[in-house]
């Protein structure tokens, strides 16, 4: 039955307040009488045929009266009923139009529900996914805590149908656990420590890393990987392991700091993903979660981009490929809003849409001759849409683009070269690494590379203190000032034989740090080797250590970036041909019901 027809009645039926359980609509529980002269005036009103209306008429009453005894139901024995929503991606037929009633009491667990479902569907209940007010129901926790409420609605979600469904089942079980593990292994290493070669970093909308603590690092990463997994399923038109991936990162941005999140766009962007599946699911208008999310992704574009996009446009010098982002939002909120019989503020959505989609639209030719230049459909369609159209503009910002990401890498290596030094230069007493500008300085000043370092070190970084130490303090003197050794150069190296010089030579060790092992052990030949020996194997032990480390932050990484893509603008390159057949869907909709 059509869904437009049925509105359209229940509107008339509100409007004037006719309750259809009542008599002469219903007379002991049975279907009574429906008045011609109102069936007759509906029909004419509303300018449906009068059989048409009267079918709606019956079809309501009698979801007006179970309504009524199912209420009566839960009332006396505690079991509800609910109207579940079945889904199936593998169904060559259309899918069902329908719900499926079930009745349960709400005391009972998740996965008791499921059986119902699977039970009534005569499929396997591990193939069945239930999602409520956008949550996915979880097996052990009762319905009530979830949550779920009598007439509550539901979407099921058949996960597989292939000859292989348990397999698939647990493949997709333990890919999702495969990347949590690895997204937690790579937002626990630190960034900042230059040894560290794969991690997980990060940035603002300029590129600009954001320094967090390590647990919010790890659930704020986590939920980023999980929201671009599921983006990459989306991509491929895989939406319900798209929406799988976006509850589930839904669940990890739970876990940060709400303040965190009103400060970037990425769970406004993931609101505007998950309604877009429910969309794509043909569910908008089975759960309510739709609206909420929507509103919270409007918030979120507001407080990131500005009212009219004006952070957005200072930060980097225009809004329009961001526009493709308010063209789906505008979209799914005229597309709500019709299902939620709002047919005015329907129409002023969808126009707003058709509106941001026509200026966003770019020629097929000019897409053709910047891809002929070398460039990738993406950075093309990007590129055109923040030049209007004009492809020497277009390519103009596509350099620029590149120009801008070869500088933020280039600062990058340049702060991790210079951390790399200060770890070899070491820690001042207070803990701090040793400045490298300052042990530049001091090094043009003339003092050697022991010197400069010790004396930062016992200065903590105070250049000037550091001078006045120096200056203090003769060459090669130990802290206790015991010893009045002074090591030699090369050539004239008293007390080692050259022989051994040139094997700890071979080991890697310098000339400087052989003087300065003699220095702290007052010129024991013996006690210096054994502690360069020493260091020497702890570094040994630690480099093997670091590089098995390094090994599996690789793997890592391979995994979780395998099917995402690597341009980090690819989430706003809309074709824009889904939005547009579903803004000609609701604009005949809207014209079929005389707006």
């Amino acid at each position: 039955m059509d869904e437009q027809n049925i509105a359209s009645v229940r509107n008339k039926l509100n409007s004037e307040n006719i309750k259809l359980w009542l008599p002469p609509y219903t007379v002991d529980g049975s279907e009574g009488n429906f008045p011609t002269e109102m069936v007759e005036r509906y029909a004419a009103e509303l300018k449906l045929d009068v059989i048409v209306v009267l079918n709606v008429l019956r079809n309501l009453r009698n979801h007006a009266v179970t309504k009524l005894a199912s209420n009566q139901k839960f009332k006396t024995t505690g079991v509800a009923t609910l109207k579940v929503k079945i889904v199936n991606p593998q169904q060559k037929s259309p899918p069902r139009k329908e719900f499926e009633s079930i009745e349960i009491n709400l005391d009972e667990n998740g996965k008791k529900l499921r059986e119902l479902v699977a039970s009534k569907c005569s499929v396997d209940s591990g193939k069945i996914k239930l999602i409520s007010a956008g949550k996915v129901i979880q097996d052990t926790c009762s319905l009530k805590d979830q949550s779920v409420k009598n007439h509550g609605q539901l979407l099921a979600l058949f996960l597989t149908e292939t000859v292989q469904e348990s397999l698939e089942k647990e493949r997709k079980e333990m890919e999702l656990n495969k990347i949590r593990e690895d997204a937690d292994l790579l937002s626990s290493v630190d960034a900042d420590d230059p040894d560290n070669r794969y991690y997980m970093q990060i940035a603002d909308q300029t590129g600009k890393p954001i320094p967090l603590p390590v647990e919010e690092r790890k659930a704020l990463g986590l939920a980023m990987v999980l929201h671009e997994k599921g983006r990459s399923a989306m991509k491929r038109k895989e939406y319900s392991e798209a929406l799988i991936l976006f509850l589930e990162a839904d669940k990890e941005f739970g876990h940060c700091n709400s303040e965190l999140l009103k400060s970037v766009d990425n769970y406004a962007l993931l609101c505007l993903d998950i309604t877009w599946c429910y969309l794509s699911l043909q569910s908008v208008n089975q759960l309510f979660d739709a609206e909420a999310r929507l509103k919270a992704c409007e918030m979120g574009f507001h407080r990131c981009y500005g009212e009219n996009l004006e952070r957005l446009t200072a930060i980097k010098g225009g809004s329009d490929k961001e526009a493709a982002l308010y063209s789906r939002l505008y979209l799914l909120q005229g597309i709500v809003a019709f299902h939620q019989q709002q047919y005015p503020q329907a129409q002023q959505y969808l126009e707003r849409a058709a509106s941001t989609i026509a200026r966003l639209k770019v020629d097929d030719e000019a897409m053709t001759q910047i891809m002929a230049l070398g460039y990738s459909a993406t950075e093309a369609r990007l590129g055109l849409r923040s030049a209007g159209g004009n492809i020497d503009l277009a390519v103009q910002y596509i350099i620029s683009q590149h120009e801008e990401r070869e500088a933020q890498l280039g600062k990058e290596e340049a702060k991790k070269k210079r951390r790399r030094r200060e770890k070899r230069l070491g820690k001042t007493q207070a803990g701090e690494w040793v400045n490298a500008e300052h042990y530049d300085t001091l090094r043009s000043m003339g003092f050697s590379s022991s010197q400069a370092r010790r004396s930062l070190q016992q200065a903590n970084n105070d250049i000037n203190l550091a001078v006045q130490i120096m200056q203090d303090t003769p060459l090669g003197s130990t802290s206790s000032g015991s010893s009045g050794f002074v090591p030699l150069g090369h050539e004239g190296a008293q007390g080692i034989p050259e022989s051994m010089l040139a094997q700890l030579l071979a080991l890697g060790f310098d000339l400087e740090s052989v003087n300065e092992a003699l220095a702290r052990n007052n010129g024991d030949l013996d006690a210096a080797v054994s502690e360069l020996m020493a260091d020497n194997d702890m570094e040994h032990g630690f480099f093997q250590n670091e590089e098995g480390r390094d090994e599996k932050e690789r793997e890592a990484l391979e995994r979780l970036t395998q099917d995402i893509s690597g341009h980090e603008e690819d989430f706003l390159d809309a074709t824009l041909e889904d939005e547009l057949l579903y803004l000609k869907e609701y604009r005949t909709k809207l014209v079929e019901l005389g707006f």
